[in-house]
């Protein structure tokens, strides 16, 4: 068995001896935290779509969420704080406001609305001749689309005076909210199933949680006032100050008063080897280089390491000509066939090394049993599985009845949650903020299936899973479960806190479409800046697409597929039978994706940085390393504050591209 201390990184930032009782929530929490929601839900709209900020909503931690939340709650209580300390917030009320915005930021853009509302509003009003749309039109479930009254108004923008029609829109918002409802359930579902086998019994870290916890302040009295020591430390002032200062030159750098220092999403350098291999990435984002420093160093360098090994990977089977004959599987070839395969393999695992706990949840819900303390959950272990059950049911109805047959409703749903819960296992263990989903669930059922095997309807429902297959930001699980961690943590049941982030889900769903209906009428959505027709035709192409082509999963793939499920287990066995193996089968299974490609050199600048000071200074120095790190963050947080105000009042028509994750 590996022994616990092999993690040289993976210190837990809070003893278990500072768990305790947190009180109730309190009214004025809530009640912020719904504000806090509302402008995360509406601003990250809004930069997207009119500023084009779209990844201020990209990252697990984004920054639509950390700006308002530093600026408008976190700053005025410290002030506060330093004044009257018994009217400022409370550890407890910071960590309810931040939880409610966590969860409301997995909404805006990138998580659900850049898809829903490509999806729901377009396919009538670019249906061409040549584009073959008119072919499965009758199979689009018309319940689910705005229909083509309502479109061109939409997408052109309406003249001046004339009201916006919000009828048509009813209906089937209606019944995508009611489907993203039932996913947000499973996946909590899911969270307190698993949530208990992945803190006691594997230990996973939650990197990004304790990130959160520290910038809320858990080093003070756990209940008492005052500045946050984080804010006070020396450290943390150096971090902020080096990071706050580089945006600022930066921003001069607008108006060609200083030359612009490369960190900016404009500032990547392409380090190519050969003419068959692709280029390497060079690029330092500073969000992602500060939440590195969280990530225990063997997964920083099996990131990296994989990482620079599937370009090799790559080049050599370009120098020999082998390739996927079909392309339409999995983007990225052959080398992205291999890293999805150990993903699945790795979910697999992870369900099969919590089977006994599963058989234990199983066994108290039918026999009745108490031999585990669901007390902490969201809710309670029998409505979690009944709960699951029942939302399983009506996903599975939602889908039949919008056209897809039962077998390949249950095949999408199957690969969908694989994809949801790797992502949120990963992000729970390794803290990869920028981590998005490699691969599609709808396509990649089509690619298993064989597109000659589906029918019209299969297909064009299919199509329609761009709507909730490929949310990057995971909405089901991946926020949940750090909320649940980070309430746990602090004392707080998850029966105090599921409520009110539920409803904070529901409030940033109707406020983030609310405004991108509002915007689309006022501005045209083809004007504004979220690539709204290029993303339409990307999406509704894939029916002619797979219907010209039949295109299905080839042997090869099957190969590839088979041999990085392979790899992934001899690295999880390696793992633990040899206490000195460095590689981590996480770096493996995300090499395929786009977001982890591009900030390559940053990982590997963190595990550097890591590296040298634990062996300069060990785990002490490390930790006194925390708060430089979270100076960076913050101070590169404000600088893009900065950033997007100068954008906003001197450059509303070209701003700038200040981060970029793929």
């Amino acid at each position: 068995m590996r022994k616990a201390v092999f993690h040289t990184s993976f210190l837990p930032l809070l003893s278990s001896s500072r768990m305790h009782q947190a009180p109730p929530i309190t009214h004025r929490a809530v009640f912020i935290g719904f504000a806090l929601s509302v402008v995360v839900a509406f601003w990250g709209q809004f930069a997207a779509m009119e500023q084009g900020y779209a990844y201020l909503t990209y990252p697990h931690l984004p920054a639509c969420l950390l700006i308002p939340f530093f600026l408008l709650i976190l700053v005025p209580n410290i002030a506060v704080a330093a004044i009257r300390p018994q009217r400022a917030l409370t550890t407890t009320e910071l960590l309810v406001i931040f939880s409610m915005g966590l969860v409301a930021s997995t909404v805006p853009d990138w998580g659900v609305i850049r898809y829903l509302m490509v999806i729901i509003s377009g396919p009538y009003y670019f249906i061409t001749p040549e584009n073959q749309w008119a072919a499965f039109q009758p199979y689009l479930p018309e319940w689910l689309l705005v229909h083509s009254q309502a479109s061109p108004g939409y997408i052109e923008g309406l003249v001046e005076g004339v009201p916006i029609p919000w009828m048509p829109w009813i209906i089937p918002l209606f019944w995508w909210f009611s489907f993203y409802a039932a996913l947000f359930w499973m996946g909590a579902c899911v969270v307190v199933i698993l949530r208990k086998q992945w803190v006691e019994h594997e230990r996973l870290r939650f990197p990004l949680g304790e990130v959160a916890m520290r910038l809320i302040g858990v080093e003070r009295e756990q209940q008492g006032a005052g500045i946050p020591v984080l804010f006070q430390s020396r450290m943390f002032h150096i971090g902020f100050s080096l990071a706050f200062l580089t945006m600022v030159w930066n921003v001069l750098s607008y108006w060609d008063v200083t030359p612009r220092i490369p960190i900016t999403g404009d500032d990547v350098y392409q380090l190519r080897i050969a003419r068959e291999f692709p280029a390497v990435p060079i690029y330092l984002n500073l969000l992602t280089l500060s939440l590195s420093y969280f990530v225990n160093v063997e997964v920083l360098f099996s990131v990296w390491f994989f990482e620079l090994f599937s370009i090799m990977e790559r080049g050599v089977l370009n120098q020999f000509g082998i390739g996927a004959a079909t392309g339409a599987v999995i983007r990225g070839g052959l080398v992205s066939v291999q890293s999805v395969g150990g993903l699945v393999v790795f979910t697999l695992w992870g369900l099969w090394m919590a089977r006994r706990h599963i058989r234990e949840v199983i066994r108290q819900v039918l026999h009745r049993t108490n031999t585990l303390d669901d007390s902490g959950e969201f809710f309670s272990y029998r409505v979690a599985l009944i709960g699951l059950l029942a939302g399983l049911i009506y996903t599975v109805f939602w889908l039949y009845q919008a056209g897809l047959a039962m077998h390949w409703v249950l095949l999408l749903l199957l690969f969908t949650f694989i994809f949801y819960l790797a992502l949120a296992r990963i992000v729970a263990e390794a803290g990869l903020a920028t981590i998005d989903l490699p691969i599609n669930a709808h396509e990649f059922t089509v690619g298993i299936a064989g597109s000659g095997n589906l029918s019209i309807s299969d297909l064009t429902v299919m199509a329609l899973g761009s709507g909730f297959a490929r949310n990057w930001r995971a909405f089901t699980m991946v926020a949940p479960a750090q909320v649940a961690w980070m309430g746990a943590r602090h004392g707080l049941t998850g029966r105090q806190l599921f409520r009110w982030i539920a409803l904070a889900f529901l409030l940033s769903l109707m406020v983030s479409t609310t405004y991108a209906i509002l915007a689309g009428y006022s501005y045209g959505a083809q004007n504004l800046r979220d690539n709204y027709p290029t993303t339409i035709i990307g999406f509704y192409n894939l029916i002619p697409i797979w219907t010209n082509n039949a295109r299905q999963i080839t042997f090869t793939e099957i190969e590839f597929f088979l041999l990085g499920g392979g790899l992934v287990m001899a690295l999880t066995f390696a793992r633990y039978a040899l206490t000195w193996w460095p590689l981590h089968p996480i770096g493996f299974a995300v090499t395929a994706s786009q977001s982890i490609i591009l900030p390559f050199f940053t990982f590997f600048m963190a595990w550097l940085i890591q590296t040298l000071i634990l062996r300069i200074g060990g785990h002490q120095l490390y930790r006194r390393g925390q708060p430089f790190f979270l100076g960076i963050l913050v101070g590169y947080v404000m600088g893009l504050t900065l950033s997007y105000g100068v954008d906003l009042v001197w450059f509303p028509g070209t701003p700038h591209l200040i981060e970029r994750y793929y």
